[in-house]
């Protein structure tokens, strides 16, 4: 009898272990808009051989949730056509079916599809939408609106407000105050939501639904955001909405998104889009630490697609170049190979605002004054140190002197569009080993469903 009972309780252990460590009762999905392997590679190496003060010990959060997690890459497709856009990829990511590029929440048929985050809500839990561009945007539409086009922001944001989510964070104001909707933000208060507009305003809300617009379009970009006191980071918005979303005891399920990574891409600002990673790597720590206090709760990371594929290269330098480069210290190889020497990302990352916002300034000066000297000026401020464009008699438009600043800097890029390369996908705690191996993004909800047992 004491053996068979020695046997029983070993069994019950054996069978209820794998379903304790496999089912989570939160969830946190982090989408960096636009964040392809390239980009990835370049902050984690970048974090490695530049001196930043913010990482001490040279290693991005990144590189430490990858490696204490779970892998798998997957295909973005759509229904019929190998490159997608963020709108289908957060509809196929989020509703499991197969769309066309621009649809929010319809299948391919133009049906209305449910998201992982409405079945949440199916089951008692607590859901919410964050983005640092602006939430009637196509990633945070994805996942509780449904339109045929993302074009329709006006409609997406009318759905927001009347969708069952507690916490709706972002900028895009405008699309909650004209128009048709210039009385929406009046019915989203009738409705139970407090509207907020500033980081005071948001610290102030304990409990109960949270509508934040603290923009009139999208949240400024990093190397922007001290002129912008007022607004929340994306980490102080993920704070916000997890100490609210965490109060239900059936639990939560947010999405997040750092979507100004996308932008600086499709731009090709490598600096830029580095700093954006930075704004997903600090908000990428505190939702981990909370993940790791909270041992019920999944964090995924991912991108929706990938933007701009951006690479170093070696390449040829001859001549006044040549000499220039070995009389700063560079090292060259080969007689006249350029390999990229590591004080190249230190540069990058000297570059925090866009050149897309200096431009037009350079344009608005009185026409005598557009000199190609006045240019490289204005660009080496921007850059933050000295460097020479070789622009002649030349005055380059904005995308021209991108390309100068990247040929400076020995980086290329395949298009200042979207791939249709796979995408990492990164999951830490009960049930990330859901989400190894290859796959493509519409399993994405029958995994989160799986291990959120919706």
């Amino acid at each position: 009898m004491k053996k068979k009972s020695l046997i029983g309780i070993l069994l019950i252990f054996f069978f209820a272990l794998p379903l304790s460590g496999k089912t989570a009762k939160n969830a946190v999905w982090i989408i960096g808009d636009g964040m392809g392997p390239g980009i990835m590679g370049m902050f984690m190496q970048g974090v490695r051989l530049a001196d930043l003060p913010l990482y001490p010990d040279k290693t991005s959060t990144l590189e430490k949730f990858i490696n204490s997690s779970q892998t798998g890459m997957f295909f973005n497709h759509t229904h019929d056509s190998v490159v997608t856009d963020s709108a289908c990829a957060a509809t196929q990511m989020a509703c499991g079916v197969t769309t066309t590029p621009g649809a929010i929440g319809v299948n391919a048929a133009g049906n209305k599809v449910v998201s992982i985050l409405e079945e949440a809500v199916k089951a008692g839990k607590s859901v919410g939408v964050i983005t640092d561009s602006y939430v009637a945007d196509a990633t945070p539409a994805g996942f509780l609106a449904h339109v045929f086009n993302r074009s329709e922001k006006y409609a997406i944001a009318n759905q927001l407000v009347n969708s069952q989510a507690q916490v709706v964070l972002g900028g895009g104001l405008k699309y909650f105050s004209r128009g048709v909707n210039r009385n929406l933000l009046s019915k989203a208060q009738e409705q139970g939501w407090q509207v907020v507009k500033t980081l005071e305003e948001m610290q102030k809300v304990k409990t109960g639904r949270l509508l934040g617009l603290f923009s009139y379009e999208s949240l400024p970009f990093y190397g922007e955001e001290e002129n912008y006191p007022h607004v929340p980071t994306l980490k102080e918005m993920t704070q916000k909405a997890i100490e609210l979303l965490s109060q239900n005891e059936k639990g939560f399920v947010l999405m997040v998104e750092a979507g100004k990574i996308d932008w600086a891409l499709h731009d090709n600002e490598a600096g830029p889009s580095l700093w954006e990673m930075i704004t997903l790597d600090e908000t990428l720590a505190y939702v981990w630490q909370f993940a790791k206090e909270n041992k019920d709760t999944l964090v995924y990371l991912n991108a929706d697609h990938e933007t701009g594929v951006p690479a170093f290269h070696y390449y040829h330098v001859y001549g006044p170049q040549a000499s220039q480069k070995t009389a700063q210290g560079e090292k060259l190889y080969n007689g006249n190979m350029d390999y990229i020497n590591f004080p190249n990302y230190q540069k990058l990352f000297k570059h925090k605002r866009m050149l897309y916002f200096m431009y037009p300034e350079f344009k608005s000066l009185p026409t005598e004054e557009q000199t190609p000297e006045k240019l490289e000026q204005m660009t080496q401020e921007v850059l933050g140190e000295k460097i020479d464009l070789h622009l002649g008699q030349w005055v380059p438009d904005y995308n021209g002197l991108v390309r100068k600043v990247n040929e400076a800097y020995g980086l290329v890029w395949a298009t200042p569009n979207h791939s249709g390369g796979m995408i990492l996908g990164v999951a830490y705690g009960p049930g990330a080993e859901e989400f190894n191996g290859v796959y493509h993004n519409t399993d994405l909800k029958r995994k989160f469903k799986k291990v959120l047992d919706l």
